[in-house]
């Protein structure tokens, strides 16, 4: 049974007093963590979860938010380690910083389409985490937001969304199947790290850039096309990708921050290059690609010039 919080009457004045001074009205918190408090209603008219208002409120199980509600400030429920569900709804418009951080036993999240933002290490640490469908409206998830959600299965970032920010997904052990947003230009540093699991991509079109170790210790990935547009790739971005057998390069790739960025690819045979062999070799340096593999020997991949003369 929900537990009937004593304060409704204050919160229906405060609510008033609050939209006659034009301010946001902000629900600031349950001090004490109840063991009764497992069902928690908030009432229609708060705009706002302030910071920390549930924090570490270990015996909180379901949490319910209003239509009225907009944000969820930062750490708002961190900690709540038996958090399994939380129902928000159309109108929230952000989840600010590790707002749902070490909640580790929440098992699914449906994120209201009108959500623009997810804050830094949002979801970071639900570990019981397997599937969450994000807003078709969402323009940025910060850094860390989903990292060490070891459950999750597979995550689509809607179009809508242009940036994701590093260690988005670092270590999603479980992570197997990624669309990315078409406009997204940027895979950041460290986004998908230690997702060993890791399949199948579905690349930006309009990526430019490929972080450092974006995609490091991917063991499970076995092949890649990378985008037309894909001008720069950074340190050691697929390094440790053991199962990698081919990958497809454009010929517009300007940019090798080290030419070791396959090194621990143990099954890499094969690079197709969209360009010629003039180009490779400005690419490189005039150093080709050498691969040093897990046992620390080397070896170097065939390289398959496309020579391509348009590519669309």
């Amino acid at each position: 049974m929900p537990l009937l919080l004593s304060w409704v009457d204050k919160m229906a004045e405060f609510i008033k007093k609050s939209q006659e001074n034009e301010a946001p009205v902000v629900y600031r918190g349950f001090y004490e963590n109840s063991e009764s408090l497992k069902i928690v209603r908030i009432e229609e008219g708060i705009e706002e979860i302030g910071e920390n208002a549930f924090r570490d409120h270990t015996n909180l199980e379901e949490v319910y938010l209003p239509k009225s509600l907009l944000r969820i400030s930062a750490c708002a429920f961190a900690g709540c380690q038996n958090l399994k569900r939380v129902y928000m709804e159309y109108g929230l418009c952000e989840i600010g910083d590790e707002a749902f951080s070490g909640c580790s036993s929440l098992c699914d999240a449906l994120v209201p389409d009108t959500v623009k933002r997810i804050g830094e290490g949002a979801f970071e640490g639900c570990a019981s985490l397997t599937r969450i469908k994000l807003s078709e409206s969402l323009y940025m998830i910060g850094a860390g937001a989903f990292a060490y959600c070891f459950n999750l299965h597979e995550i689509t970032i809607p179009d809508s969304c242009v940036l994701v920010e590093f260690n988005c997904f670092y270590s999603c052990f479980a992570l197997e199947e990624v669309k990315l947003s078409d406009n997204m230009a940027l895979i950041d540093d460290c986004t998908f790290e230690g997702c060993r699991s890791l399949r199948t991509v579905d690349m930006p079109i309009r990526l430019k850039k490929i972080g450092r170790r974006a995609f490091f210790g991917c063991s499970s990935l076995s092949s890649l096309i990378l985008p037309v547009a894909t001008a720069s790739i950074g340190l050691d971005a697929f390094a440790g990708c053991s199962s990698l057998s081919r990958i497809a390069i454009p010929k517009g790739l300007s940019e090798l921050e080290d030419v070791e960025i396959f090194n621990g690819c143990d099954s890499l045979g094969t690079i197709s290059f969209g360009g010629d062999e003039k180009l490779f070799d400005n690419l490189t340096r005039g150093n080709g690609i050498t691969i040093q593999k897990s046992d620390l020997s080397c070896f170097t991949p065939k390289i398959i010039f496309m020579d391509l003369k348009d590519e669309i």
